[in-house]
């Protein structure tokens, strides 16, 4: 009896505590796998931080491995929760697990929240994602409580090992009793044993795959410093030579032997503190440094230590990001530079190297604040013809002579700038007076005008100059140029090549010039210029020999204006072409009208600058526009100075125009210094005795001298001689003495439009009250 109850009592011995080995085992593989899965969930979210940490703004593929990190946290989680049985929760919750799995359920609700963000993000909508609270604080929240979980599985696995100690020790107590059956259990120990063993490799085996598998460079130091493991990427990113870093070795080893084989660049600093400066990093635990390898490499060492000491190291090869960062400074850089060389060209004109208008206003905006200044306004006088006749290439060439010419005439504080095509503008100091501006603008008009030559052929230009004074108060730049602008218009009206002061009353001249210019086009299109004829007469018979045709603007509100109010403006607009266009075009519209009046005209005659003819669709618009009686058509060349400038190409388009039938006139003979030489390679048709000389016959005997010289030079080289300016009776007998051939001026007619024309000379096609002879 007494033998069964001690083998009832140890069979219920041995049951209980093969049934405690047992449960205790099993549950002590149960805690292991919960350990793993903790350092996986652990890695998960760690990863996960790191990555929204470093980028403040997330792109669509952070939010993928963001995503996938989660997703993985959160499979260990849902395994904890859910692996047990509930027998197996009942028995883990009787150890104190309770905890570890409300951590696991509270990591499950904490993922499946993040992953639920995550999926809201559209990248189409938006681009990137803020790493903000809502990312950041549940991931601290996980690696918290991730933490946390250890101490708890530790806690298990302790009161296991207890109730395995019970159990073994009642096993032998049993074993002293019945030796087969203690055997059978120390066997089944041992097996048990063995399988912990196993398992013990496999998650060293997993740990070791996982780190190979890594993306950056990974290994673990014990609380000596000493390597523990490590997998090949971080051995290749420690040293060059990996097999180099072997286990066992310390951090100041490996980066020593790492510094002689020249790993590091260093520059500067010397091994023994390159050496002492990473160690005492690691010691103190500074969390992140970041290292340049030679051959410009750069990795980025973090250090994250246990609570045993224990040291997880990650070198991370940053060598693109490196790169990319210099090379987005390069290009800021040359952004900035390219910023202010573009700033700096538009402030200077490219052609003169001079400010331009743009940094005058500045300058000017600065100056006028210290007080009253001058300002110069200069204007070059016939630039446009150098322009049509030698080329642009011969207009730039005397734009830059001019500003050469300017900048190293004028005073240390002026400014000198070009503010249009041929404009320029001088600031002076404040505190100059009127009369030292006036002294430098004389000064700088007679070095301006010297003789220039380009190619060999001389520069016909000249310059106006105004000067305005800012009075101190006047805060408008713009005011104040206006104001030298009415002083420049003022100069080219007494006839350029002068230097005028603004005066209040050339403000409403200035103003009246611009509102001609503003409504120039529109007068040109609504045909407001017109052509009035002026009659030629015969200076023996006095009968109409021809007219020359004169263009006119009938201005809707200030009536019939002269040339001289108008050619100017076409000038500077550059719609000379198209005024002349205008008139000869009307002119020729009109002759048949004229002719149904029973009205002969014998000759017609335009006025033309040597530009305009020049001009080869000027020239294709006349072959095309008269096909017959050419010999009754007359072209003034108005400048015949000009004739110097152009050379062989104005007497090819002349010798082109006589063998198409034309005429040509010299216009204004005698008023300039080439006239004489004009007609000598021109051979007009006819020569105008300019009116100049024509005002002073009978009260000048010199005039009435010059004027016989000019009709003998004439018609010994076989040309007519036209008088214009012819006001009286005296004037045309004195003409008519010296055999003159045309007269032309008021004491015949006045120029009038086509239809007074036709009715002045239907009424009388001979003669005339007045004039008659």
């Amino acid at each position: 009896m007494r033998i069964r109850i001690v083998l009832f009592s140890f069979l219920t011995l041995l049951a209980v505590s093969s049934t405690v080995a047992f449960l205790g085992y099993h549950y002590l593989g149960l805690a292991s796998e919960y350990r793993q899965r903790n350092f996986v969930h652990l890695d998960a979210v760690q990863r996960s931080l790191d990555l929204a940490r470093s980028k403040p703004l997330l792109a669509s593929a952070d939010i993928q491995i963001l995503s996938e990190n989660v997703a993985r946290a959160q499979a260990q989680a849902v395994w904890c929760t859910e692996t047990l049985s509930p027998l197996e929760t009942l028995a883990f919750q009787a150890l104190g697990a309770e905890p570890a799995l409300a951590i696991c359920r509270s990591d499950a609700v904490l993922t499946q929240e993040m992953l639920t963000i995550l999926d809201r993000f559209d990248p189409a909508a938006t681009p990137y994602i803020a790493a903000d609270a809502a990312i950041i604080e549940p991931l601290l929240a996980m690696r918290t409580e991730s933490r946390q979980f250890n101490p708890y599985v530790d806690q298990i696995e302790a009161r296991l090992m207890t109730a395995v100690r019970v159990g073994t020790l009642a096993t032998t107590l049993g074993l002293m009793l019945v030796l087969v059956v203690v055997g059978r259990q120390m066997l089944r120990f041992w097996s048990l044993q063995d399988e912990q063993s196993i398992e013990i490799r496999k998650m060293s085996e997993r740990f070791t795959l996982g780190m190979e598998a890594a993306s950056d460079g990974f290994a673990l130091f014990d609380a000596d410093r000493r390597l523990i493991a490590c997998n090949l990427l971080y051995r290749e990113l420690a040293h060059p030579d990996p097999s180099a870093v072997r286990v066992g070795m310390r951090v100041e080893d490996i980066i020593e032997s790492a510094i002689k084989a020249g790993h590091y660049a260093m520059e500067a600093e010397d091994a023994r503190t390159f050496l002492a400066t990473h160690t005492q990093r690691m010691e103190s635990g500074v969390p992140e440094v970041q290292f340049e390898l030679v051959g410009d490499r750069h990795v980025k060492v973090k250090l994250n230590e246990s609570e045993f000491g224990d040291k997880v190291v990650t070198r991370i090869d940053v060598t693109a990001e490196v790169r990319a960062a210099r090379k987005q400074q390069e290009y800021a850089q040359s952004l900035r530079l390219a910023r202010d060389e573009l700033q700096a060209q538009s402030l200077t004109d490219p052609l003169t190297g001079l400010p331009n208008r743009r940094q005058l206003d500045s300058a000017l905006r600065e100056r006028m604040a210290q007080g009253p200044m001058p300002i110069i306004r200069i204007d070059l006088d016939r630039f446009k013809q150098v322009n049509d006749i030698l080329g642009h290439a011969a207009g730039d060439y005397v734009l830059r002579h001019v500003a050469r010419t300017l900048r190293d005439n004028i005073r240390r504080d002026d400014l000198v700038a070009r503010v249009g095509g041929d404009e320029f503008v001088v600031l002076c100091p404040s505190g100059t007076n009127e009369a030292d501006a006036t002294k430098l603008a004389n000064r700088l008009l007679g070095k301006i005008t010297r003789p220039l030559f380009f190619e060999n052929k001389r520069c016909m230009f000249g310059a106006s100059f105004g000067i305005a004074m800012s009075d101190g108060e006047e805060r408008d730049p713009g005011t104040a140029l206006s104001n030298a602008d009415a002083a420049l218009y003022k100069a080219k009206k007494q006839g350029r090549g002068t230097v005028e002061v603004f005066t209040p009353k050339m403000l409403a001249v200035a103003r009246e010039e611009r509102e001609l210019a503003d409504r120039f086009s529109t007068a040109l299109q609504n045909n407001e210029f017109e052509p009035f004829l002026q009659s030629q007469h015969d200076a023996q018979s006095w009968k109409m020999a021809g007219v020359e045709v004169l263009a006119r603007w009938r201005h809707p509100q200030k009536g019939v204006l002269a040339p001289n109010a108008f050619l100017h403006i076409a000038q500077q607009l550059g719609l000379e072409a198209e005024l002349d266009a205008a008139i000869f075009h009307r002119t020729l519209a009109s002759l048949d009208t004229i002719k149904l009046a029973g009205i002969d005209v014998p000759r017609v005659a335009f006025n033309v600058s040597a530009a305009r003819i020049l001009d080869p669709m000027f020239t294709q618009a006349v072959e095309n526009s008269i096909k017959t009686n050419r010999d009754q058509f007359a072209f003034e060349i108005v400048e015949s100075i000009s004739y110097e400038q152009s050379g062989d190409a104005l007497s090819v388009v002349i010798d082109s125009f006589k063998e198409m039938g034309f005429q040509i006139d010299v216009d204004d003979f005698g008023s300039e210094h080439a006239s004489i030489n004009s007609i000598l390679r021109i051979k007009p048709d006819a020569v105008k005795i300019d009116r100049a000389i024509i005002n002073h016959l009978g009260d000048n005997d010199h005039a009435t001298l010059m004027a016989t010289s000019i009709l003998d030079l004439a018609h010994s080289m076989g040309a007519k001689v036209i008088a214009e300016g012819v006001d009286t009776l005296a004037k045309a007998e004195i003409l008519k003495k010296n055999g003159c051939d045309l007269l032309q001026g008021f004491f015949f007619t006045r120029p009038m439009p086509i239809n007074q024309f036709i009715d002045t000379f239907r009424t009388s096609p001979v003669e005339r009250s007045g004039f008659a002879k």
